[in-house]
């Protein structure tokens, strides 16, 4: 027992005189207490250095910036429209890092492709100084250049496609490979992001303006259809139905409910079930698609005890779009049914 007692006092005076002969003295701010788990053996564990973004810190600008996006490309470059570099959400959210953790910044989204006009040679030099120049200039804090570690790219995705997927959709450029910098600005009414990337070939701007969500989503009920149709004529739905078939998807039998729900309540009402889609596919199968879907809801709708004599279908494929089928928001709203009231 007095052996092992002495071997353990040997080990730790042994520990203190190595911290001394490296620095004089232990530095009790970055080495934790030492923690004692067998006799002779000594664990110290490291004290973790993540640290959270804070708003707090970032000085605020009271300069002129303008309106959104904030930011210009330089003389002689362009927004390149023909990219999918090129992307505008009212409601998005760009992903930002600090160099010490991950922060979401939700709002209004702006991505921008930057080439030079007249198909003139890149100029690299020239975009990252006069990016990086202007931003100082309006009092935007950079809070991170250089390449994010692959350790913590890796945590964004399974698979080397998950994480280029996870990173196109909430950052601009190639993080995967290629470094990036981070900017936050903020003045007394907006917190502001911006992502700047450039390489040999391109450039790229991302700019997120903070603003709180708001719910759009209404529940379907048979009061609001008919309302609908009552104010507008007809009513616009979104039921889902099996990709690229027209199988109404479980989900939306709530909606055939509360339609059935409507048509009860008003005995007298005939209505047109009119199916449309998006471009995604020929003009001809879209055709077809919308009209089979439109058949199914009547088809749902008689099973559910409403007389046929009250109903019929038709569709209009991609011929008549609501959104901008450029985008998927306006594929989704392009891919509906639209029940018209029939005089």
């Amino acid at each position: 027992m007095k052996k092992n007692y002495l071997i353990g006092l040997l080990a730790i005076v042994t520990v203190l005189s190595c911290k001394k002969e490296k620095g004089g003295t232990v530095d009790q701010t970055t080495v934790n207490p030492v923690a004692e788990t067998e006799v002779g053996k000594v664990e110290i564990e490291p004290k973790s250095s993540t640290v959270a973004f804070t708003w707090d810190k970032i000085p605020l600008t009271l300069k002129d910036i303008g309106g959104f996006p904030y930011i210009t490309p330089p003389s002689g470059m362009i927004i390149d429209e023909n990219t999918s570099a090129t992307e505008s959400y009212d409601f998005h959210k760009l992903e930002m890092f600090d160099g010490n953790s991950f922060f979401d910044i939700e709002g209004r989204v702006e991505k921008m492709g930057i080439q030079m006009d007249d198909d003139k040679d890149w100029n690299q030099y020239f975009f990252d100084k006069s990016v990086k120049e202007y931003l100082k200039e309006i009092g935007a804090e950079l809070v991170f250049e250089g390449n994010i570690l692959d350790s913590l790219i890796n945590e964004k995705g399974e698979t080397v496609n998950d994480r280029h997927a996870y990173f196109n959709n909430f950052y601009v450029g190639d993080i995967v490979n290629s470094p990036i910098r981070m900017y936050v600005l903020k003045t007394p009414t907006k917190k502001i992001g911006i992502q700047v990337y450039s390489d040999t070939a391109r450039g790229q701007i991302g700019v997120v303006e903070s603003k709180d969500f708001e719910q759009t989503i209404e529940k379907i009920t048979a009061d609001k259809i008919i309302d609908d149709i009552n104010s507008k004529g007809f009513a616009t739905l979104h039921i889902n139905f099996d990709t690229g078939k027209s199988r109404i998807k479980s989900e939306s039998y709530e909606i055939v409910s509360e339609i059935t729900k409507m048509l009860n309540a008003n005995p007298d009402l005939k209505i047109s079930i009119e199916g449309h889609t998006d471009n995604v596919g020929s003009e001809q199968a879209n055709m077809k698609l919308s009209k089979n879907r439109a058949k199914s809801v009547l088809i749902a709708l008689v099973d559910e005890g409403v007389d046929e004599s009250r109903l019929k279908s038709e569709g209009y494929g991609q011929s008549m779009p609501i959104g901008d089928n450029a985008t998927e928001e306006g594929k989704a709203l392009n891919r509906r049914v639209e029940l018209r009231k029939i005089d």
